[in-house]
């Protein structure tokens, strides 16, 4: 029977779950996609770590918690650090608008972890789980070592955790100020990049951290319902984080496999190529320049002829069935070969597509929304990513100059 303690603690696994759920994504799937996976994976991963151990100390293990204590909250010190990493990667390596992040963001997560540790060692581990308990927690105890404690708690949950919300939300919306001046007047500018699940991300990473932070403030005699609605908050926040960050890594990936001529021609273009991977495996050990060449040609005649991209199931193992290879061969071959990967070869035709359709006078009364869709894009922001990519303006602003663009 479900009562208020099962579901206590339902509402402190779920989050671990969530997380470890968003982390296995990142980490296991789509392997090398490109530079926002890997810093969106380890704040992800910092998220997962950070509920593991705020979990411990509310889930019956005090004896454990005591110790990992000096861990917690250099770890949720990391968070908003990590998501900076990410937002630069995001936004382009090479772009202006986000510029890298130095490191020395790191440093209130490493100077409390050498407080927390100075703090267990002068308390000891006798006095560790005193301090920690329910009654005692932040108390006005006259023993140095627990003062110390208390204060170092304190500055870490209070004042590191504001100076790192405050500075973070301004400098993020200074930023996005500067790109959309620049959008102003370049509107394929970081063609990829959507707004508004940036700020959900945003709004998301500084929720988590504030909740926890508050969490930690608000419950030290470990009030069971303020525990319940602190976790529904950290269930929302890692949820929106999560979810809205994989599909900006999935747009990001799609986007940036789309190539034109001119971008081979100068690699200084607004997103970093993906190098090609040289590795061969069993699977293409026997293939020739004449076969790799034969596969291409037939390549391209069936997407120009047949447009099985018009399907927006389209698979890469379907694909290679049409044009008589294997899943393995078809892919080191647009990789290594045509030098991008399934999304770009196939996003490239379906841009091609869409600016037919688009110069067609039957096809005015058509939204863009329904051109979208009609060349087999899943996504209204996937399709005016690709387009912007490749023709440097946006499909309405396409329509609007006749295709001459």
């Amino acid at each position: 029977m479900l009562n208020f303690d099962n579901l206590g603690i339902i509402l402190f696994i779920l989050p671990v779950y969530q997380m470890m759920f968003y982390s296995v994504q990142l980490f296991t799937l789509r392997k090398g996609n490109g530079a926002p996976r890997r810093p969106l994976g380890f704040l992800m991963l910092l998220m997962l770590l950070y509920l593991i151990v705020n979990s411990s100390r509310y889930l019956g293990y005090a004896d454990l918690y005591k110790y990992l204590y000096t861990l917690q909250l250099p770890m949720l010190l990391a968070v908003i650090p990590a998501y900076q990493l990410y937002l630069r990667a995001v936004s382009n390596a090479r772009g202006r608008v986000f510029p890298k992040p130095p490191l020395v963001y790191f440093l209130p997560s490493v100077f409390m972890l050498m407080l927390n540790i100075a703090a267990f060692v002068n308390k000891g581990p006798g006095l560790a789980g005193f301090s920690l308990s329910a009654e005692n927690f932040l108390s006005t105890n006259n023993n140095a070592a627990l003062s110390f404690a208390s204060l170092v708690f304190l500055l870490g949950n209070i004042g590191f955790v504001a100076m790192q919300l405050l500075f973070t939300s301004f400098h993020y919306f200074k930023m996005v100020r500067e790109l959309k001046q620049i959008r102003e007047t370049n509107s394929a500018y970081l063609p990829h990049f959507q707004t508004l699940w940036s700020h959900i991300i945003l709004f998301s990473v500084v929720g988590f951290v504030l909740v926890s932070s508050l969490m930690n403030l608000a419950t030290p005699a470990y009030n069971h319902l303020l525990s319940l609605v602190f976790n529904a908050g950290l269930l929302a926040m890692g949820g929106l984080a999560g979810y809205f960050s994989l599909k900006q890594d999935r747009l990001y990936t799609e986007v940036a496999s789309v190539t034109t001529v001119e971008q081979k021609a100068n690699k200084s273009g607004n997103m970093p190529e993906e190098p090609a991977s040289k590795s061969e495996n069993k699977h293409t050990e026997g293939l020739s320049s004449a076969d790799a060449s034969e596969i291409v040609s037939r390549l391209q005649q069936h997407l120009a002829t047949d447009k099985p991209f018009l399907n927006s199931n389209l698979r890469a193992v379907d694909l290679a069935k049409s044009i008589g290879t294997t899943n393995q061969k078809l892919t080191y071959v647009v990789n290594n070969i045509m030098e991008t990967n399934f999304y770009g070869i196939i996003n490239k035709y379906r841009v091609l597509e869409a600016k037919e359709l688009l110069r067609r006078p039957e096809n005015q009364h058509f939204n863009i929304d329904a051109i979208s869709e009609m060349v087999g894009f899943q996504s209204k922001s996937s399709f005016n990513g690709c387009f912007k990519k490749m023709t440097g303006c946006t499909p309405s602003e396409f329509r609007k100059y006749g295709g001459k663009r």
